[in-house]
């Protein structure tokens, strides 16, 4: 069981990446910085289980409302591929446990990742379709005295489009499935789905976003 004193909300690893991504980026005349500040709707929040074999099933006990979210991609060009940083933050409220103590309570989800975004057609094409992937820390930040902040393992899955507007300015369209993964029913925010060697939980969440993308 967690400590449940709750702990400092501080988060300085999102902007030491930022800092980080930048100086590697100026080493190299070829490659291109990219700035995204992005706001959109954060839909799902239900809890899935991952059994010993990897099968997913459902599962009970952590669920969030669908709220708005924002965040920041932090990017460095290689011609069809980038390397970025994402954070990303949605402010929520968990419900109460159909099964368990815990009462209703506002919580922020905060993740940062990092991780390759892929688009395709040529650079010159107005729109150009991307796919992307990241892995990273996600913390689970409770408004609720009774209960301490937490950090889990997470990565996120994205589609979307880039159109180009200018030579340094762009918009970018994007849906991104953010799994959070929780422990297996040892911590206060997993559900009572299957304990056992190899199980897991999912926090499970589709972000539908759009940012204005800055080039330098």
């Amino acid at each position: 069981m967690l400590d449940r004193v709750p702990t400092p909300r501080t988060v300085h690893a999102p902007w030491m990446a930022v800092l980080l991504l930048s100086v590697l980026a100026s080493t190299s005349r070829a490659q291109t910085i990219e700035i995204t500040p992005v706001a959109g709707y954060r839909i799902g929040g239900g809890n899935v289980n991952t059994n010993a074999q990897g099968e997913f099933e459902p599962g009970d006990g952590f669920e969030v409302d669908d709220s708005f979210s924002f965040g920041l991609h932090v990017a460095w060009l290689l011609t069809d591929a980038q390397l970025e940083l994402i954070y990303a933050r949605q402010d929520t409220r968990r419900r109460e446990d159909e099964v368990g103590s815990l009462p209703a309570h506002d919580v922020a989800i905060e993740s940062c990742q990092v991780g390759a975004t892929w688009s395709f057609r040529d650079e010159s094409a107005r729109v150009r379709p991307l796919v992307g992937a990241a892995i990273g820390l996600t913390r689970l930040l409770p408004n609720a005295t009774a209960l301490s902040d937490e950090t889990h393992f997470s990565f996120s899955l994205g589609v979307g489009t880039r159109v180009r507007l200018t030579r340094s300015v762009g918009l970018r369209l994007e849906s991104r499935w953010f799994a959070t993964v929780l422990g297996n029913g040892d911590d206060q925010y997993s559900g009572p789905g299957p304990v056992g060697p190899g199980t897991s939980q999912l926090l499970s969440q589709v972000d539908l976003r759009a940012g204005l993308s800055l080039r330098f």
